[in-house]
């Protein structure tokens, strides 16, 4: 009797001990529930946000390599593949996103990288073709000045005229310009290009003496070196892919430089653009509304539609300010800090992001307005044309051109333009209405979402 007893006190003991541990196991659980839903939620803010097309881990900088949209258009090749691949029928059932909420890139994609990675893809498979390809040739031979003819030169009579007209002759041909790093890969951000900003890398001013001295580095790039790596590229392929779009780019942005010379052909905008205004080839009203999204942009538009960065100048200021404070024990001079050269690195932007017109939406954004250096780079081809008793640019020459001038600018660094930016641009330059270029962008948007989302869930079903 008394062992029975013991016995049925040691099991009312113990299960006393067992109830007791069970509030704390739940408490335990809900904590690590709390913790798991924490960690979820940093990641996608700080790594996977969707109006990003960065991540904070990303091994470099923080917000500034451009990894994360590599690997999104790695994916968005395959989508392309497996959209292509399908009948009509098939592409048409599965066309629509599995999210309906689309707020990005004119309201047809669920993120930004969704967006930016779709509309390059779709861009550059938009031009590679033989007819493309022979279309930048014609160009090259254009802008290195092989088909300029007396005629023409003594028809058009422009302002400057090159003691020869073929560059490749100049000085300036093997000369590094400050476009020397553009598409130039920089191991410190994992971006393309000089410099990026970011919300973890606010200051981006080094003085004119560090930007110099990175521009003649052994990385920055001469017209000469961009054209022998774009026909080494040519002559592999008979179209027009991704890698030969890239160099092209990069070709463009060093050519207008040299073309645009005082030596040679005089300035872009005021010497360049008047005389292709005169013969009729090139709006300058415009090109003025170019302006009107970046100079004389509206102080007063809500700073979330602005397209030019406003957090961008105040932190250069701020910037400037401790430098040259810190420049008293031998640093940095305010000269160096406010070259002339230097300016436009005061309104790289934080974030590639803005809120569109209709506030409904968001758009890309790159602080910059429309791109009038798309502008300037394809009036001088159209001028290099126009002296060498060449048409002016069509509408379909004027896409090839905007797609080798994003392949370069689709990255995740600050000194870039946005599609449509680089689009309006060059549709400007090449002397057509900015409402071209918005039909043209609207036209990628849509078609680059059909083939993202529709090959995606082809891809999800194979």
């Amino acid at each position: 009797m008394v062992r029975q007893v013991g016995r049925e006190t040691n099991n009312e003991d113990g299960g006393k001990g067992r109830s007791g541990d069970g509030p704390n196991v739940a408490r335990a659980v809900k904590y690590g529930l709390y913790l798991a839903g924490a960690g979820y939620a940093y990641n996608e803010v700080a790594n996977n946000f969707f109006l990003s097309t960065t991540s904070l881990h990303d091994g470099k900088k923080g917000f500034t390599s451009n990894e994360r949209l590599r690997l999104a258009q790695a994916k968005a090749r395959e989508y392309y593949t497996s959209y292509h691949a399908a009948d009509s029928d098939t592409r048409r059932l599965n066309e629509r996103p599995l999210n309906p909420i689309r707020t990005c890139g004119n309201n047809l994609f669920v993120t930004m990288i969704d967006y930016r990675a779709a509309t390059y893809i779709h861009v550059g498979r938009l031009v590679d073709s033989t007819e493309a390809r022979t279309a930048l040739v014609r160009n090259l031979s254009c802008m290195k000045g092989h088909l300029v003819k007396d005629e023409c030169v003594a028809k058009y009579r422009p302002p400057k005229v090159p003691k020869d007209p073929d560059l490749t002759k100049s000085p300036l041909y093997d000369k590094k310009n400050k476009y020397a790093l553009t598409g130039v890969l920089n191991e410190e951000t994992g971006a393309y290009g000089y410099t990026s900003r970011s919300i973890t890398q606010p200051f981006v001013n080094k003085g004119m003496q560090h930007f110099h001295d990175a521009i003649q580095s052994e990385k920055g790039l001469t017209f000469k070196r961009c054209i022998e790596r774009l026909e080494a590229l040519l002559d592999k392929d008979c179209g027009l892919g991704e890698e030969v779009q890239f160099a092209a780019g990069q070709a463009i942005l060093n050519f207008r430089q040299v073309y645009a010379a005082d030596e040679h052909w005089g300035h872009a905008e005021n010497v360049v653009m008047q005389t292709l205004s005169e013969q009729g080839w090139l709006s300058r009203a415009e090109t003025s509304r170019l302006d009107a999204t970046f100079m004389f942009e509206d102080p007063n538009k809500n700073p979330l539609k602005r397209n030019k960065s406003w957090v961008g100048p105040n932190l250069h200021q701020l910037d400037g300010w401790l430098q040259e404070r810190r420049s008293r024990h031998g640093r940095v001079t305010g000269e160096e800090l406010n070259y002339a050269k230097m300016d436009d690195l005061k309104y790289l932007p934080i974030a590639h992001v803005k809120l569109n017109e209709q506030s409904n939406g968001f758009e890309d954004c790159s602080g910059l307005g429309d791109s009038f250096t798309c502008a300037n780079a394809v009036a001088c081809i159209n001028h290099a044309r126009l002296m060498s008793g060449q048409p002016r640019l069509s509408k379909e020459e004027v896409v090839v051109i905007v797609a080798c001038l994003n392949a370069v600018y689709d990255d995740t660094t600050s000194i870039r333009h946005t599609l449509h930016e680089v689009a309006r641009g060059c549709f400007a330059g090449a002397g057509y209405a900015i409402e071209d270029a918005d039909e043209f962008y609207e036209a990628v948007c849509r078609k680059a979402a059909q083939e993202y989302y529709g090959g995606r869930y082809l891809s999800m079903q194979s």
